[in-house]
């Protein structure tokens, strides 16, 4: 074979069957605080995840939690709008959270290392613990949309956090979040492979997402969706 047939014979190829994206929003969202935040209340949650009308939501449960849909303490937003609106649009669910021994042994490098540090630098504890009350108090001032929740500057400040964070409170902290991550990440690829083509809807709280967005842009078969384009409407 000639190299001008080859080389026609492929563009031939890519063009008639061109690589299926599956389209991937990651929606950060406010767990309790919907119901004090005015500008990102439940009901905006519920509109948001209605409008963009997903096939698939992954959501920030484990397999148990979804499957009987056990009332959250914290994350209420599923209970309040996530659950409703997915029954509403007839869109699946994928947890993203590990079932057990996995929960445990992650949640339980996460403690150790927070008790690690409390016990051997309490100062230092108490030190982050101030800081982290200020970035939130800022945050819940600077914060006046969706759209503010899900920006590249909330983005930012909560990678330097996590930056921070895993320094000061050492390997554990960064093994634990770099798994419990990692986990959400590796169900949404999977979630991805098994739905080529489809749009899914990745509902994770807001510190989760800087994460997320950097390890899903870029990656061969997703397109990831800037959740500005969404949320501007």
């Amino acid at each position: 074979m000639t190299a001008p047939i080859a080389l026609c014979l492929f563009l031939f190829a890519s063009t008639a069957f061109p690589q299926t994206e599956t389209e991937v929003l990651v929606l950060s969202t406010l767990h309790q605080f919907h119901g004090k935040d005015n500008s990102f209340t439940f009901e905006k949650l519920s509109e948001i995840v209605e409008s963009y009308r997903p096939d698939l939501i992954a959501v920030e449960l484990t397999p148990d939690d979804l499957r009987t849909r056990k009332e959250q303490k914290t994350k209420v937003e599923y209970q309040k709008s996530i659950f409703p609106s997915a029954d509403k649009i007839e869109a699946k669910m994928v947890p993203m959270e590990p079932a057990e021994p996995k929960f445990s042994e992650i949640v339980g490098l996460i403690r150790a290392s927070d008790s690690d540090l409390r016990e051997a630098k309490p100062d230092a504890a108490e030190s982050f613990s101030a800081y982290v009350e200020a970035l939130y108090g800022y945050l819940f001032e600077y914060w006046d949309s969706a759209l503010e929740v899900n920006s590249a500057r909330t983005d930012a400040l909560f990678e330097v956090k996590h930056a921070y964070q895993n320094r000061l409170y050492g390997e554990k902290q960064e093994k634990g979040w770099e798994a419990w991550n990692g986990h959400f990440l590796e169900k949404i690829l999977e979630a991805a492979r098994a739905n080529k083509g489809s749009r899914i809807l990745v509902t994770v709280g807001a510190e989760h997402s800087y994460w997320l967005r950097k390890k899903l842009g870029g990656r061969e078969g997703i397109k990831l969706i800037d959740s500005g384009t969404v949320l501007r409407k």
